[in-house]
Protein backbone atom coordinates (compact mmCIF):
# COMPACT_ATOMS: atom_id res chain seq x y z
CA UNK A 1 0.00 0.00 0.00
CA UNK A 2 1.28 3.48 -1.05
CA UNK A 3 1.57 5.56 1.96
CA UNK A 4 0.28 9.54 1.97
CA UNK A 5 2.93 12.32 0.75
CA UNK A 6 3.45 14.63 3.82
CA UNK A 7 1.50 18.09 2.13
CA UNK A 8 3.63 21.19 2.19
CA UNK A 9 1.62 24.44 1.53
CA UNK A 10 3.15 28.05 2.06
CA UNK A 11 1.26 31.25 3.18
CA UNK A 12 2.34 34.93 2.24
CA UNK A 13 0.92 37.50 3.57
CA UNK A 14 1.60 41.21 2.93
CA UNK A 15 1.78 43.05 6.23
CA UNK A 16 0.92 47.01 6.58
CA UNK A 17 3.75 49.30 5.31
CA UNK A 18 7.01 47.56 3.94
CA UNK A 19 7.19 43.87 4.67
CA UNK A 20 6.45 41.46 2.07
CA UNK A 21 6.42 38.13 4.57
CA UNK A 22 6.30 34.48 2.74
CA UNK A 23 5.52 31.98 5.37
CA UNK A 24 5.15 28.30 5.00
CA UNK A 25 4.10 25.31 7.24
CA UNK A 26 4.77 21.65 6.84
CA UNK A 27 2.19 19.47 8.03
CA UNK A 28 2.30 15.97 7.79
CA UNK A 29 0.07 13.02 7.18
CA UNK A 30 0.41 10.26 9.01
CA UNK A 31 1.34 6.88 6.89
CA UNK A 32 -1.18 4.20 5.85
CA UNK A 33 -0.36 0.70 8.00
CA UNK A 34 1.95 -1.63 5.68
CA UNK A 35 3.63 1.15 3.85
CA UNK A 36 7.19 0.29 2.94
CA UNK A 37 10.24 2.00 2.77
CA UNK A 38 11.20 2.03 -0.64
CA UNK A 39 7.78 2.78 -1.97
CA UNK A 40 7.89 6.06 0.19
CA UNK A 41 8.40 6.73 3.72
CA UNK A 42 8.75 3.71 5.87
CA UNK A 43 6.88 6.61 8.77
CA UNK A 44 5.46 10.02 8.66
CA UNK A 45 5.62 12.96 11.09
CA UNK A 46 2.01 13.40 12.89
CA UNK A 47 3.00 17.15 12.69
CA UNK A 48 5.59 19.25 11.73
CA UNK A 49 6.13 23.36 11.39
CA UNK A 50 8.70 24.88 8.88
CA UNK A 51 8.35 28.63 8.28
CA UNK A 52 9.98 30.21 5.63
CA UNK A 53 9.61 34.09 4.26
CA UNK A 54 10.85 37.41 2.81
CA UNK A 55 10.30 40.85 3.94
CA UNK A 56 10.48 43.64 1.45
CA UNK A 57 12.80 46.03 2.64
CA UNK A 58 12.60 49.89 3.14
CA UNK A 59 15.33 50.71 1.06
CA UNK A 60 15.27 50.94 -2.75
CA UNK A 61 17.79 49.45 -5.18
CA UNK A 62 18.49 49.89 -8.84
CA UNK A 63 21.21 46.89 -9.07
CA UNK A 64 20.31 43.98 -11.20
CA UNK A 65 22.15 40.51 -10.20
CA UNK A 66 22.46 38.41 -12.95
CA UNK A 67 21.25 38.19 -16.65
CA UNK A 68 18.00 39.91 -17.99
CA UNK A 69 17.42 36.95 -20.75
CA UNK A 70 14.59 35.86 -20.94
CA UNK A 71 15.24 32.59 -22.15
CA UNK A 72 18.25 30.23 -21.75
CA UNK A 73 20.98 30.96 -24.10
CA UNK A 74 23.00 28.94 -25.78
CA UNK A 75 25.66 28.42 -22.62
CA UNK A 76 22.40 28.39 -20.40
CA UNK A 77 21.20 24.75 -21.60
CA UNK A 78 17.81 23.64 -19.48
CA UNK A 79 18.61 20.30 -18.05
CA UNK A 80 15.00 20.32 -15.86
CA UNK A 81 12.40 20.44 -17.54
CA UNK A 82 9.27 22.42 -15.41
CA UNK A 83 5.75 21.27 -16.05
CA UNK A 84 3.70 24.41 -14.51
CA UNK A 85 -0.21 23.98 -14.51
CA UNK A 86 -1.12 27.22 -14.67
CA UNK A 87 -4.69 28.42 -13.70
CA UNK A 88 -6.08 32.02 -13.71
CA UNK A 89 -2.79 33.78 -14.98
CA UNK A 90 -2.86 37.02 -16.70
CA UNK A 91 -0.58 36.69 -19.95
CA UNK A 92 2.32 38.99 -18.19
CA UNK A 93 2.19 36.60 -14.84
CA UNK A 94 2.33 33.74 -16.72
CA UNK A 95 5.16 35.05 -18.79
CA UNK A 96 6.91 36.42 -15.57
CA UNK A 97 6.34 33.33 -13.43
CA UNK A 98 7.49 30.96 -16.67
CA UNK A 99 10.70 33.40 -16.52
CA UNK A 100 11.70 32.60 -12.84
CA UNK A 101 11.35 28.83 -14.16
CA UNK A 102 13.30 29.13 -16.88
CA UNK A 103 16.53 29.92 -14.64
CA UNK A 104 15.58 26.95 -12.42
CA UNK A 105 15.60 24.87 -15.54
CA UNK A 106 19.47 25.82 -15.92
CA UNK A 107 20.33 25.48 -12.52
CA UNK A 108 19.44 21.68 -11.57
CA UNK A 109 19.60 18.80 -13.32
CA UNK A 110 16.50 16.06 -13.58
CA UNK A 111 15.52 13.35 -15.60
CA UNK A 112 11.96 13.63 -14.21
CA UNK A 113 9.82 16.90 -15.22
CA UNK A 114 9.11 18.80 -11.97
CA UNK A 115 5.25 19.69 -12.04
CA UNK A 116 3.97 22.71 -10.56
CA UNK A 117 0.70 23.89 -9.94
CA UNK A 118 0.44 27.77 -10.52
CA UNK A 119 -2.67 29.33 -9.72
CA UNK A 120 -3.27 32.96 -9.28
CA UNK A 121 -6.38 35.11 -8.75
CA UNK A 122 -7.92 36.41 -5.35
CA UNK A 123 -6.83 35.33 -1.66
CA UNK A 124 -8.04 36.22 1.79
CA UNK A 125 -7.23 39.76 2.66
CA UNK A 126 -3.45 40.41 3.38
CA UNK A 127 -2.58 36.72 1.53
CA UNK A 128 -0.23 37.79 -1.57
CA UNK A 129 0.73 34.34 -2.94
CA UNK A 130 2.00 30.76 -1.90
CA UNK A 131 4.83 28.27 -2.81
CA UNK A 132 6.17 25.16 -1.20
CA UNK A 133 7.23 21.49 -2.33
CA UNK A 134 4.22 19.46 -2.54
CA UNK A 135 5.19 16.37 -0.47
CA UNK A 136 8.45 15.07 1.59
CA UNK A 137 9.82 11.75 1.08
CA UNK A 138 12.37 9.66 3.37
CA UNK A 139 13.69 5.89 3.14
CA UNK A 140 12.74 5.20 -0.90
CA UNK A 141 15.00 3.53 -3.43
CA UNK A 142 17.55 6.02 -4.25
CA UNK A 143 17.79 7.98 -1.33
CA UNK A 144 21.04 9.72 -1.03
CA UNK A 145 20.83 9.11 2.83
CA UNK A 146 18.78 7.32 5.28
CA UNK A 147 16.42 8.78 7.89
CA UNK A 148 16.02 11.68 6.28
CA UNK A 149 13.17 13.60 4.46
CA UNK A 150 13.65 15.08 0.86
CA UNK A 151 11.00 17.39 -0.90
CA UNK A 152 9.35 15.63 -3.87
CA UNK A 153 11.49 17.35 -6.30
CA UNK A 154 14.90 15.58 -5.77
CA UNK A 155 13.15 12.51 -4.42
CA UNK A 156 11.91 11.92 -7.88
CA UNK A 157 15.42 12.89 -9.33
CA UNK A 158 17.11 10.68 -6.98
CA UNK A 159 14.39 7.38 -7.36
CA UNK A 160 14.47 7.91 -11.40
CA UNK A 161 10.50 8.31 -11.25
CA UNK A 162 7.62 10.10 -10.31
CA UNK A 163 7.06 8.88 -6.75
CA UNK A 164 3.55 10.40 -6.64
CA UNK A 165 0.94 12.03 -8.70
CA UNK A 166 0.76 15.35 -6.94
CA UNK A 167 2.58 18.49 -7.64
CA UNK A 168 6.10 18.65 -7.04
CA UNK A 169 6.02 22.26 -6.34
CA UNK A 170 2.56 24.24 -5.60
CA UNK A 171 2.42 28.20 -6.15
CA UNK A 172 -0.17 30.56 -5.65
CA UNK A 173 0.01 34.10 -6.14
CA UNK A 174 -2.58 36.97 -5.61
CA UNK A 175 -4.05 38.51 -8.07
CA UNK A 176 -5.80 41.51 -6.96
CA UNK A 177 -2.10 43.32 -5.49
CA UNK A 178 -1.32 45.68 -7.36
CA UNK A 179 2.47 46.11 -6.84
CA UNK A 180 3.88 43.74 -8.88
CA UNK A 181 6.64 44.56 -11.40
CA UNK A 182 6.18 41.32 -14.02
CA UNK A 183 8.45 42.68 -16.65
CA UNK A 184 12.36 41.38 -17.68
CA UNK A 185 13.81 44.37 -17.26
CA UNK A 186 14.77 45.98 -14.26
CA UNK A 187 12.20 46.59 -11.73
CA UNK A 188 11.23 50.04 -10.86
CA UNK A 189 11.65 52.07 -8.11
CA UNK A 190 8.73 51.38 -5.96
CA UNK A 191 7.79 47.87 -7.34
CA UNK A 192 8.06 44.39 -6.32
CA UNK A 193 9.90 41.87 -8.89
CA UNK A 194 7.82 39.12 -9.27
CA UNK A 195 10.07 36.99 -11.41
CA UNK A 196 12.81 37.52 -8.49
CA UNK A 197 9.91 36.63 -5.46
CA UNK A 198 9.08 33.68 -7.53
CA UNK A 199 12.63 32.05 -7.96
CA UNK A 200 12.83 32.82 -4.36
CA UNK A 201 9.80 30.73 -3.48
CA UNK A 202 10.34 28.01 -5.99
CA UNK A 203 13.64 27.81 -4.57
CA UNK A 204 12.55 26.97 -1.32
CA UNK A 205 9.83 24.53 -3.32
CA UNK A 206 13.02 22.81 -4.26
CA UNK A 207 15.05 22.15 -1.29
CA UNK A 208 15.90 25.03 0.15
CA UNK A 209 14.79 24.89 3.44
CA UNK A 210 14.85 22.78 7.07
CA UNK A 211 13.23 22.28 9.60
CA UNK A 212 15.14 23.85 12.13
CA UNK A 213 12.13 26.23 14.60
CA UNK A 214 12.41 27.26 18.34
CA UNK A 215 9.19 27.23 20.38
CA UNK A 216 8.79 28.25 23.98
CA UNK A 217 13.05 28.45 23.77
CA UNK A 218 13.87 24.97 22.88
CA UNK A 219 14.89 24.40 19.34
CA UNK A 220 14.68 21.51 16.60
CA UNK A 221 16.14 20.49 13.46
CA UNK A 222 13.82 17.59 12.65
CA UNK A 223 10.63 16.89 11.74
CA UNK A 224 8.80 13.70 12.89
CA UNK A 225 11.57 12.45 14.36
CA UNK A 226 13.66 12.99 10.83
CA UNK A 227 15.87 15.84 9.66
CA UNK A 228 15.03 17.21 6.42
CA UNK A 229 18.28 17.09 3.85
CA UNK A 230 19.16 20.78 4.33
CA UNK A 231 19.43 20.25 7.96
CA UNK A 232 22.47 17.27 7.92
CA UNK A 233 24.88 20.31 6.94
CA UNK A 234 23.80 23.11 9.86
CA UNK A 235 25.83 23.96 12.31
CA UNK A 236 26.92 26.47 14.84
CA UNK A 237 30.40 28.93 14.88
CA UNK A 238 32.29 25.94 16.51
CA UNK A 239 31.56 23.45 14.06
CA UNK A 240 29.29 21.66 15.70
CA UNK A 241 26.59 19.80 13.86
CA UNK A 242 22.82 21.23 14.79
CA UNK A 243 21.83 17.46 14.78
CA UNK A 244 24.34 17.20 17.19
CA UNK A 245 22.38 19.16 19.82
CA UNK A 246 19.28 16.97 21.69
CA UNK A 247 15.85 17.62 20.01
CA UNK A 248 13.93 20.05 21.78
CA UNK A 249 16.03 21.42 24.31
CA UNK A 250 17.09 24.32 24.92
CA UNK A 251 20.65 24.05 24.21
CA UNK A 252 19.28 23.82 20.53
CA UNK A 253 17.04 26.95 21.00
CA UNK A 254 20.03 28.96 21.93
CA UNK A 255 21.97 28.03 18.90
CA UNK A 256 19.62 28.29 16.59
CA UNK A 257 19.46 31.81 17.87
CA UNK A 258 22.79 32.61 18.38
CA UNK A 259 23.47 34.70 15.23
CA UNK A 260 26.22 32.05 14.71
CA UNK A 261 24.42 29.68 12.26
CA UNK A 262 26.19 27.96 8.88
CA UNK A 263 25.39 25.72 6.05
CA UNK A 264 29.27 23.47 5.37
CA UNK A 265 30.33 21.39 2.71
CA UNK A 266 32.87 21.23 0.45
CA UNK A 267 30.74 22.30 -2.61
CA UNK A 268 29.78 25.59 -0.20
CA UNK A 269 33.30 26.40 1.02
CA UNK A 270 34.18 26.27 -3.05
CA UNK A 271 31.65 28.48 -3.98
CA UNK A 272 32.02 30.83 -1.28
CA UNK A 273 35.96 31.27 -1.06
CA UNK A 274 36.54 28.64 0.93
CA UNK A 275 34.42 30.37 3.45
CA UNK A 276 30.81 28.55 5.16
CA UNK A 277 27.40 29.96 4.08
CA UNK A 278 26.30 32.40 7.14
CA UNK A 279 22.47 31.78 7.46
CA UNK A 280 19.91 33.86 9.68
CA UNK A 281 19.86 33.19 12.80
CA UNK A 282 18.76 36.67 14.57
CA UNK A 283 18.70 36.37 18.69
CA UNK A 284 15.12 36.58 18.82
CA UNK A 285 13.64 33.68 16.04
CA UNK A 286 11.43 34.88 13.85
CA UNK A 287 9.30 32.58 11.49
CA UNK A 288 9.15 32.10 8.31
CA UNK A 289 12.42 34.04 8.39
CA UNK A 290 15.08 32.48 10.58
CA UNK A 291 17.41 29.28 9.46
CA UNK A 292 15.86 28.82 5.82
CA UNK A 293 17.59 31.95 4.38
CA UNK A 294 20.83 32.96 4.05
CA UNK A 295 22.00 35.87 6.35
CA UNK A 296 20.58 39.41 5.29
CA UNK A 297 23.75 41.24 6.79
CA UNK A 298 26.14 38.85 4.99
CA UNK A 299 24.51 38.87 1.66
CA UNK A 300 23.62 42.54 1.26
CA UNK A 301 21.92 43.62 -1.97
CA UNK A 302 23.80 43.62 -5.25
CA UNK A 303 25.40 40.34 -3.66
CA UNK A 304 25.30 37.22 -6.36
CA UNK A 305 23.78 35.55 -3.55
CA UNK A 306 20.91 38.15 -2.13
CA UNK A 307 18.66 35.69 -3.51
CA UNK A 308 17.71 33.67 -0.43
CA UNK A 309 17.99 36.12 2.15
CA UNK A 310 14.51 36.98 3.75
CA UNK A 311 14.68 40.41 2.62
CA UNK A 312 13.67 41.83 -0.88
CA UNK A 313 14.16 45.63 -1.62
CA UNK A 314 11.73 47.65 -3.94
CA UNK A 315 13.43 47.75 -7.31
CA UNK A 316 15.69 45.11 -6.12
CA UNK A 317 15.89 42.91 -9.75
CA UNK A 318 17.39 39.66 -9.41
CA UNK A 319 17.69 36.67 -12.51
CA UNK A 320 20.65 34.00 -10.71
CA UNK A 321 20.08 31.82 -7.49
CA UNK A 322 24.21 32.38 -7.23
CA UNK A 323 26.80 30.49 -6.35
CA UNK A 324 25.96 29.69 -2.25
CA UNK A 325 22.49 28.81 -3.37
CA UNK A 326 23.69 26.34 -6.56
CA UNK A 327 26.14 24.49 -3.63
CA UNK A 328 23.43 24.27 -0.91
CA UNK A 329 21.32 22.57 -3.55
CA UNK A 330 24.11 19.88 -4.88
CA UNK A 331 24.28 19.30 -1.13
CA UNK A 332 21.05 18.82 -0.28
CA UNK A 333 20.59 15.92 -3.34
CA UNK A 334 20.56 17.82 -6.41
Amino acid sequence: MRPTPTSTRRKVAVLTAAPLVLLATLAATPTAAGATAEDGFGAAASRAAVRSEVRLGNATEQGVVGSLRARPSARQVATATFNIRYSGFSAEARTAFQRAADIWATQVTSSVPITVDASFGPLPPGALGSAGPGSLWRDFAGAPAPSTWYPEAIANKRAGRQLSADADVVAQFSSSFDGWWFGAGAAPGRKIDFTAVVLHELGHGLGFLGAGEVRDGRGSVRTGGFPISYDRFTENTAGTALLAFPNRSTQLGNQLRSNGVYFDTRAVRNSNSGNRARLFAPSRWQPGSSYSHLNEATYKPGSPNALMTPVINRGETIRTPGPITNAIFSSIGW
